[in-house]
Order: C-alpha cells, then sequence, then structure tokens
C-alpha cells in the first residue's frame, strides 16, 4: 500500500506545525488538510480541487508537489478493486454439481412465478394502476445549512437555505431558483449570478466583507457553490510608535474607510439601512485580467486559491532607511531605528526600498521572507499572480523591481 496520508502527517510533524497551523498558512479549510492525512479522498468535491490541494499542501511542508501527485496517482490505482473472478477460486471438481443445483433451482423458480403471477389479487392491480404520476415522484425536501467553517464546496439545490453567523448575529442565504443562472436572496433581497461571476458580501457593514460566494457549476436541480469567509481591509501603514485612531486605515482591519475593489464591480445593492447587508457582484474574467501571471523569478511567500490583503511587518534589527508603495499609491518614507517596528497593509501589490537590507526582520502575511545582504539596497515587489495552468490558484511573490 502506497502510504500517502502519513507521509504528509508525519512531515508536518518534523516542521513542528499544526493543523491550525496549515490551514491559516494555506488557506485550505481545516477538514480537507485532515482528510489529505487520512486518505480520505472521497469528502472533496472533484478531483480538480484534490490536487491543487495536494501540491498546495506539498509546498507548505517541503514536499515535492508533482511527486506526491504521483503517488496519489498510484495509491488510487491500487484502491482499485481486484474483478471478482480473480478472488473467488473455482474448484474443478465441484463445478458439475454446481450447475446441476443452479439449473434445478432456475426451474422451480419458474414454476412458483407463473402460479403466483395468475393468483394476484385483480383488486390489487386495479388500485396499482390509479396511482398518479404526481404521487410516483420522489418527495424533494429542503435543507437548512450553518456555514460555520472557514471554507465550504459543495452542492445545494432549490430551496436550501444557508445560515452564516456573523458576529452575534445569524444571516441567511436562499437559493430560490436553479436554471442557466442561480436566484437566490441574501436577506430576503433577490439576487442573480452566473457561472462567470462572485458575490462579496458585508452582512453587518462594518466596512469589510464578510463572505464571497462563487457559483462553479449549475446542473440539473442542484448548483455547485464555493462559500469562503473573507476579512478584507483597505490598504494602510502605520507610523513607527503611533497608535491607531479611530476611522484610520490600521492592520487590524476593525476600523477602516470603505474602499471598494476599483474598475470591477458589475452590480451592487446597497440601501441606508444599517440592517441591510452591502452586495457586490464581480465578474471574474475582470478579476482575473488585473492579475499577472506568475513569473519564474522571485521568492514564493505562499500559495492560496483566495486573494488575502498583504501585510508586512518590518522590525529593525539596525537603523534602515524605507520607502514603500502601497497599491500604486504616493511614494513615502520613514527611518527605523534598532527596536522599532511598522505594519504596511496592501490589497494588490507593495513596493519595498531599503538602505540596510539585513538591518529589517521583514514578514508577510506572518511568513520570514529573505530581502537582501548586510548594507545592501535592495527595491523590491511584492504581489498576487495567477498560476499559469490554474486559474482559481493565486501565489504571493517577492521579487526584484526593476524600474
Amino acid at each position: 500500500m502506497n502510504q500517502l496520508g502519513p507521509i504528509f502527517r508525519e512531515a508536518r510533524a518534523k516542521s513542528g506545525k499544526t493543523i491550525d497551523d496549515a490551514v491559516r498558512e494555506t488557506k485550505i479549510a481545516k477538514k480537507y488538510l485532515i482528510a489529505i492525512e487520512d486518505e480520505n479522498f472521497d469528502i472533496f468535491p472533484g478531483e480538480t480541487y484534490l490536487l491543487g490541494f495536494l501540491r498546495n499542501y506539498s509546498q507548505f511542508l517541503g514536499l515535492d508537489p508533482d511527486e506526491m501527485v504521483l503517488k496519489y496517482r498510484d495509491y488510487k490505482i491500487q484502491e482499485q478493486p481486484a474483478p471478482i473472478e480473480q478472488l473467488i477460486a473455482k474448484p474443478k471438481n465441484t463445478r458439475r454439481y454446481l450447475l446441476t443445483i443452479l439449473v434445478a433451482l432456475l426451474v422451480v423458480s419458474s414454476v412458483l412465478y407463473i402460479l403466483l403471477s395468475g393468483r394476484k389479487d385483480q383488486k390489487g392491480q386495479k388500485a396499482e394502476k390509479v396511482l398518479t404520476e404526481e404521487q410516483k415522484k420522489p418527495v424533494e425536501t429542503s435543507n437548512v445549512y450553518e456555514f460555520d467553517e472557514e471554507e465550504i464546496i459543495r452542492d445545494f439545490k432549490k430551496g436550501d437555505t444557508i445560515k452564516i453567523p456573523v458576529s452575534d448575529k445569524v444571516y441567511t442565504v436562499s437559493i430560490d431558483g436553479i436554471s442557466d443562472n442561480l436566484a437566490f436572496s441574501i436577506m430576503g433581497i433577490p439576487f442573480n449570478l452566473s457561472t462567470d461571476e462572485r458575490v462579496e458580501v458585508d452582512f453587518n457593514r462594518d466596512g469589510r466583507k464578510d463572505v464571497m460566494i462563487r457559483t462553479n457549476r449549475l446542473g440539473e436541480g442542484t448548483v455547485n457553490l464555493t462559500l469562503k469567509k473573507l476579512y478584507k481591509s483597505a490598504g494602510g501603514a502605520l507610523a513607527v510608535g503611533e497608535k491607531p485612531a479611530a476611522g484610520s486605515e490600521t492592520a487590524s482591519g476593525m476600523e477602516i474607510s470603505r474602499r471598494d475593489t476599483s474598475g470591477m464591480e458589475t452590480s451592487r445593492r446597497d440601501t441606508s439601512g444599517t440592517d441591510t447587508p452591502e452586495v457586490v457582484i464581480l465578474k471574474e474574467d475582470d478579476l482575473l485580467s488585473k492579475i499577472p501571471i506568475a513569473p519564474k523569478s522571485g521568492f514564493q511567500i505562499v500559495s492560496s486559491y483566495e486573494k488575502t490583503d498583504i501585510v508586512a511587518v518590518l522590525k529593525a534589527i539596525q537603523t534602515s532607511y524605507l520607502g514603500y508603495i502601497i497599491d500604486e499609491d504616493e511614494k513615502k518614507e520613514a527611518l527605523l531605528r534598532d527596536g522599532n517596528e511598522l505594519t504596511l497593509q496592501a490589497k494588490d501589490v507593495l513596493r519595498l526600498m531599503v538602505a540596510n537590507s539585513k538591518g529589517i526582520d521583514l514578514r508577510i502575511n506572518e511568513i520570514a521572507v529573505p530581502h537582501g545582504e548586510d548594507g545592501a539596497i535592495t527595491a523590491k515587489i511584492i504581489r498576487w499572480y495567477r498560476d499559469g495552468e490554474n486559474s482559481n490558484l493565486y501565489h504571493l511573490i517577492i521579487d526584484d523591481w526593476e524600474k
């Protein structure tokens, strides 16, 4: 047996990482990581998602993604059942005896069937004929699901309701109809969604998107959806030694000024009522067109099926000069002395210019990142890229900033 699960489990144990660490850094739902380590591959919604998760988890643990995919394919071949005739021996000396018994049973069965068919109750036949087509149809039942995970990918049908807890309140998403588009309601407000669109919802209108909903596939009577929890905020920086004021843009993402996705919004439902969720529908093609394909160079920080904010924490070990540009805004500067710490947050791209690079400890999205030698002057760009083969997969990469 090709023990695929233990390879991942042992690699994670050697790295000193917990499952929760892996969930936070890979952005893969906890149940899928546990399923990989337990070789429980039946719970994945499709092999495409499984292979993507295998590659991402392999990279996180320092394993060869291509080798792990090959091991999975070997495992799949080994798990296929052997033909029954190879598992059951056929004693040659009893073959004629068994054939005789089989023929006798067939004869007896035929006689009994003819006798019983002739005596069938006529009244029962008449009652069976008057059954309507409506009575013969299976009864469809609606279900209520509570979205209490980081991410789910599953099928839903018309009439299903999804409950989404946010803070101290529960919000509902209802599946109203499935045809060429998905008809659904958010807290009773109707919307339509096609397979080339996604929805981002701020339920409690606190300035950050809470949940993303994407239509993966529309079928006969079912729709396959991805629901992902989001906690996105606008980009910003906190000056050295400064405490955030109410309403300022900080790395915490709790109190921010609203900034929508520029140039990608196709429809929006917004009212002045504070209890009404803010809903933004985005075109997937518009999203993809604004994200370049990953280069061959650079240091890959993390891979994920969802883009998150870029959060850079710079801690000075020695006095260093820093220049930075957040999301192509104006250039800003800071002088960091030993012990100073600066947090920068960007939505799509962050540019850093550092004098005495070795004097700065740099962490991007909680991951330590190399960026220069002692005394060196460096110019780096940190941004999200699309995978060249899988358009659903993103890579966060730091590379040289070539002007």
